[in-house]
């Protein structure tokens, strides 16, 4: 080996393109965002059910009863929106990621129109607080804020732009 010379790798065979390949991007944020709509879609879906029930079963006035079955119509948007967005962000569908963002942003419209007593979530609004439905609407409003965060993430975003079919 001559000295002044300094030591060279060993030459390998190149082409363009070659070389260590760039990390998949994990897919555990869009599937765990995925997941969590779906839960939030289902526990509404629930909620509208009772509400149909309950609805259905008291005489209550013309008036009240249009801002009832609005709310019953908005949540219905808000289930269809998680869950089709939870079933998309598994699937890799990007448009998924903004239908989750909009059912969160929806659930809390409805929320705020509960506390403010011009519709009712679940149960009439003198109900929502005796009943004990405020739990299931907080859970329902932290699984659509989780699926929400996890859907805009950069991770999730490069996840769901691989799939190139």
């Amino acid at each position: 080996m001559n000295p002044q010379q300094p030591f060279q790798p060993p030459v390998t065979a190149q082409w363009p393109g070659a070389g260590p390949s760039p990390a998949r991007p994990s897919g555990a944020t869009g599937v765990l965002g995925g997941l969590l709509a779906l839960a939030c879609g289902l526990v509404l879906l629930v909620g509208m059910i009772l509400q149909v029930i309950e609805l259905s079963r008291f005489f209550v006035l013309a008036f009240y009863a249009f801002w009832l079955w609005l709310g019953v119509g908005l949540q219905g948007l808000a289930v269809v929106l998680l869950l089709s967005g939870g079933v998309l962000l598994c699937l890799r569908v990007g448009a998924a990621r903004i239908m989750t963002v909009a059912g969160t942003m929806l659930l809390l419209v409805l929320l705020a129109l509960t506390f403010i007593g011009i519709t009712g979530f679940v149960t009439p609004h003198v109900f929502f607080h005796a009943a004990g439905v405020q739990d299931l609407v907080m859970l329902a409003l932290v699984l659509a804020l989780a699926s929400s965060l996890l859907g805009l993430l950069p991770a999730t975003a490069r996840w769901v732009s691989t799939l190139r079919t």
